[in-house]
């Protein structure tokens, strides 16, 4: 439960969003309610901004809340760096902090000019090599709101995650519309595709805030849900 809570952190969809390359935002902080069996169990929180000369930073930062805080008293936080290769997102730099008695630091840093990147954690650095159009495993929610604001369905991402680039897959499966701290919002059901089922997460993405993800539901292998709801935005 708690791995997700840190992590935390093509074609015409039809009716009700048209098929136009939206514009994406230089800066949004967003917030949300986390939530398990019932209970608040932290607050999470998300903002893009521009660091000049073309980059830009992105963090997802989550706070134990509730119950939890009393056994999690450790702030967790991804950062990353980066910035456009023509449309694409190209990272520059990622961190991972876990504070706490059980603390963890882990940082990344792509090095384009020679398609490598280098991993430090646990005291070690280590490089690897890198397709063109990796990314990290945070700036993949970007990637997302993106790639949905040009009308695709059907996502594929190469990411550098825990020494290694995985893939990570999604897809259009629906369309609904929520009921948020916000107001009603009409969103897309993106679901994340694994190779094994014992894993699922749906992302409920906006138009009406660029596509970002104003809900997002993850079951883990133990069927413990996890469920992110927007209560904040600012752009």
């Amino acid at each position: 439960m708690m791995r997700f809570f840190v992590l935390m952190l093509g074609g015409v969809f039809g009716g009700l969003f048209p098929n136009f390359a939206a514009p994406f935002p230089e800066h949004f902080s967003a917030t949300y309610t986390v939530t398990a069996r019932n209970m608040t169990i932290g607050q999470a929180k998300w903002s893009l901004m521009p660091m000049g000369e073309g980059s830009y930073r992105y963090d997802a930062v989550t706070f134990p809340r509730g119950v939890l805080a009393l056994l999690h008293k450790s702030r967790r936080a991804e950062h990353s760096e980066w910035r456009y290769q023509g449309e694409r997102i190209r990272p520059l730099l990622y961190r991972y902090h876990r504070g706490g008695k059980k603390g963890r630091r882990v940082e990344v840093v792509f090095d384009w000019g020679r398609g490598v990147v280098r991993n430090t954690a646990k005291g070690k650095t280590w490089q690897m090599p890198v397709p063109p159009d990796t990314l990290d495993k945070n700036v993949y929610v970007l990637a997302l709101m993106r790639d949905l604001g040009k009308g695709l369905r059907n996502f594929e991402y190469a990411i550098a995650d825990g020494g290694r680039i995985k893939t990570y897959r999604f897809s259009f499966v629906g369309e609904e519309s929520l009921d948020t701290a916000l107001g009603p919002v009409e969103t897309l059901l993106i679901e994340r595709i694994r190779e094994t089922l014992a894993r699922e997460t749906t992302f409920w993405c906006a138009p009406k805030f660029d596509y970002l993800p104003v809900k997002v539901v993850h079951r883990e292998k133990d069927d413990t849900t996890i469920t992110l709801r927007i209560d904040g935005f600012s752009e």
